[in-house]
């Protein structure tokens, strides 16, 4: 597939590990200059030296709004202005440690700083990009949800519940923009192989003496069964959706979620 992406700029947010790794490799492959975002300077100085030319690291917190102006200062100063915008950082903020947490036991701090970190940092970039994208006639607003948004559990629902706020805020950015060339989308992955979710994964019951390759096989089989292809989705799964969506062959496709979920979301 000719993506006639290169020369492309792209920003990823959350890019030091991962699904956002996985978007910043599979995008810099079809010719992108690409500026990866995150809090681990180490971890970015390393993936970005791998890359080689094109690749510009930058370390930042998607929740520091002055820190998130100055980098996209410097990215476009380095690499350009800014084509292509991924927001993949994300996650659950708890201030006890424990992820999977019911509706009575999450705090107001942990429920404001969970949605800063999926919400409002994504406002704030795109508050910054979308203008400029529009001036120029093109842009990609890529913005990386969870099944999660879409089918909730009785869990962890400060994270559903802003991932759900991030899919309407796609939807309503698809309509401001599209007449100006920047189109706005949604990928929505379902539990993906990550050192994250291993984590996750081991805080469950029965993960006791199980290696972390079998976490995955457990978790499907017990929780999600309506995984019927078997496995967890993995990093390139999800970039080869980012991929496809910032391609030209997308040119027509806005406002959409592209569910990366192995069948776990039950509605068509």
């Amino acid at each position: 597939m000719d993506t006639q992406l290169r020369d492309r700029v792209a920003l990823v947010t959350g890019a030091s590990q991962g699904i956002g790794e996985a978007i910043a490799r599979a995008l810099h492959g079809e010719g992108v200059k690409v500026a990866l975002l995150a809090r681990d300077k180490d971890k970015l100085a390393k993936i970005a030296d791998d890359l080689g030319d094109g690749a510009f690291p930058i370390s930042g917190d998607v929740t520091n709004a002055d820190r998130v102006t100055q980098a996209i200062a410097e990215v476009e100063s380095e690499l350009g202005m800014i084509d292509i915008v991924v927001n993949n950082a994300g996650g659950i903020r708890s201030s006890t440690g424990e992820l999977f947490r019911s509706f009575e036991d999450i705090s107001d701090a942990d429920w404001l700083a969970t949605w800063e970190f999926n919400l409002l940092s994504v406002v704030r970039v795109v508050r910054a990009l979308a203008p400029k994208m529009a001036e120029r006639g093109w842009g990609r607003i890529i913005n990386i949800s969870s099944e999660s948004g879409i089918q909730t559990e009785a869990v962890a629902l400060e994270y559903a519940s802003a991932k759900s706020a991030l899919n309407i805020l796609t939807k309503g950015l698809s309509k401001t923009y599209a007449d100006r060339g920047v189109l706005a989308n949604v990928v929505s992955p379902a539990y993906v192989d990550t050192p994250i979710l291993r984590d996750l994964l081991a805080q469950q019951d029965g993960a006791e003496g199980l290696s972390r390759d079998e976490l995955a096989v457990h978790f499907l089989s017990t929780f999600r069964p309506s995984i019927r292809v078997g496995r967890p989705c993995k990093p390139e799964d999800v970039a080869a959706a980012v991929v496809f969506l910032a391609s030209e062959q997308a040119s027509f496709i806005t406002g959409t979620n592209l569910r990366v979920d192995g069948g776990s979301v039950m509605a068509i």
